[in-house]
């Protein structure tokens, strides 16, 4: 399979790691001209908890690309999307597939003004992985992926894809409430990645203080009382497990609204807490505390301008 990864961050690069172990043809498509130069010069060097391991992966900038992909796996930040799309669209032939494992809500439908809809596949994943420099990421922590046709149909490609993820090395399975999965990641995200980037702190951080923990909590329950009144039937409990994992298990991994916040780039907070808050509004479901850490990581944002 001929893989192009658009969106060469700390996940695009996890994710093409695993695809290139699994056999397929991958490149890696990205604007960073430091990142890319890296690449290309030595590897992209991955540190697990297993050891660190050097992967000659091709790096391209958009218009470099132009051999036709079996699948474009996008990992670029959610208000980039059509941007990235349109940049890459000569590699996006009748038969290509786009796989969309962005943050947040209403990614396959973005996706699906630049290919047929039956070729979209939607996902989530659980991995955590931090980029540490030019050509080097690192990923020390447990998680899997779950992915999905976005609009029904055909389940042979997606497998296909989850099956060279999982001999890559991350744990894949097809999930057909795949909308019930990316709803859940979206409400861990609201309250994990905000207060990440409000305290400037990581998730151990967080899972030390009561007063991190209660609003926790408080921005899942809100967000699972919006889905299930949006029509998307989820439970709680399972998303305030995750929180655990987060703050327990990849107590040091910075999540990528942090990184942002550090690094001076615009959030994703309005495809997160923006787009539970605009979904509950519709639904006439009240969510305060999503809403008001929506607000605040909206006020990092205006910093930049």
């Amino acid at each position: 399979m001929r893989v192009a990864v658009v969106g060469a961050g700390a996940m695009g690069c996890l994710y093409a790691a695993a695809f290139h172990r699994a056999g397929a043809a991958v490149t890696l498509v990205d604007v960073n001209p430091e990142h890319i130069a890296a690449i290309n010069a030595r590897g992209l060097e991955l540190e697990t908890r297993a050891g660190i391991e050097t992967l000659p992966l091709p790096a391209l900038r958009p218009e470099q690309a132009t051999e036709a992909a079996d699948l474009l796996v996008l990992f670029t930040k959610t208000f980039h999307t059509d941007v990235a799309l349109e940049g890459v669209k000569a590699i996006i032939g009748p038969d290509t597939h786009v796989l969309t494992l962005q943050n947040g809500l209403g990614n396959d439908e973005a996706v699906a003004r630049h290919v047929a809809r039956e070729r979209v596949i939607a996902g989530v994943s659980t991995m955590p992985s931090d980029l540490v420099g030019s050509g080097r990421v690192r990923s020390h922590g447990e998680g899997g992926s779950k992915i999905y046709p976005a609009f029904g149909g055909d389940t042979g490609f997606a497998q296909r894809v989850a099956d060279l993820l999982a001999a890559g090395g991350l744990p894949t399975h097809l999930e057909p409430q795949i909308q019930a999965a990316i709803w859940s990641k979206a409400i861990f995200n609201a309250a994990m990645n905000t207060l990440c980037a409000l305290t400037r702190r990581t998730p151990g951080f967080l899972g030390a203080h009561d007063e991190a923990k209660a609003m926790i909590s408080a921005v899942v329950l809100e967000g699972v009382a919006a889905a299930n009144a949006s029509g998307i039937a989820i439970q709680a409990q399972p998303i305030l497990d995750l929180t655990v994992v987060s703050v327990t298990d990849h107590a040091d991994h910075e999540a990528s609204m942090l990184q942002d916040v550090k690094a001076g780039r615009p959030t994703e907070v309005d495809a997160i807490n923006g787009a539970i808050v605009r979904a509950a509004r519709k639904a006439g479901v009240a969510v305060p505390v999503t809403e008001t850490l929506w607000r605040l990581v909206k006020l990092e944002d205006a910093k930049l301008a």
